[in-house]
């Protein structure tokens, strides 16, 4: 079928106006599309990735803080180091299967338990098979909330993304990792915490 001519006597449209219309309408068309490939770019697995979601319990104890005034609560710019064992949820105290390991910066005074967090910490979570490197903020007035990045990771975790969280179990003690420097003893309740992750890998 052969094409309308574009311009014609007949045709008060000029040359100029006829290209306008005809980049803006190219435009549109071209935004629309790549809007619909990036919504289904986010939401499609790429080729040669898998997910998996993984959950485990770690037990922090005798976490460090560094202080500017040498002790007293920590305060925004102090920092901070803390490990724990991990655990298999449903066998928490049982076969150790890794290690947490964490350190960063307070955000805000530790006494500051309304701020929107108080923590920017770089964790390793260790395991045999290998490791899940990780940034996230912690603690704060609704420490449950915070979601993490998933940077990377070792052995079976090589090249690792995703999301996780880390979710205070009932039972626990609220507010035991908002406070690094307050050492456990034999009968204290202590803080147990799930990390839930949400991975992507090759």
């Amino acid at each position: 079928m052969p094409y309308a001519p574009l311009f014609s006597r007949k045709s008060p449209i000029s040359r100029r106006t006829a290209v306008r219309a005809g980049v803006a309408a190219s435009a549109a068309v071209t935004v629309g599309a790549v809007s619909t490939a990036h919504s289904a770019a986010q939401e499609a697995t790429p080729t040669g990735m898998r997910t998996e979601h993984l959950e485990v319990l770690f037990t922090p104890v005798n976490p460090v803080s560094i202080t500017l005034a040498g002790g007293g609560p920590p305060q925004r710019g102090d920092h901070f180091y803390i490990d724990a064992p991990i655990y298999a949820v449903g066998d928490l105290d049982g076969t150790q299967i890794g290690t947490y390991q964490c350190f960063g910066a307070w955000t805000a005074a530790a006494t500051a338990t309304d701020a929107p967090n108080q923590r920017l910490t770089t964790i390793q979570f260790l395991f045999a098979d290998g490791s899940i490197m990780a940034l996230i903020n912690e603690a704060g007035a609704d420490p449950d909330s915070h979601v993490g990045a998933v940077q990377g990771g070792t052995g079976r975790y090589a090249r690792a993304t995703g999301t996780f969280q880390q979710l205070t179990e009932a039972g626990a003690v609220a507010g035991t990792m908002g406070t690094p420097g307050a050492s456990a003893t034999p009968g204290t309740p202590r803080s147990v915490v799930r990390a839930a992750f949400d991975l992507m890998l090759p």
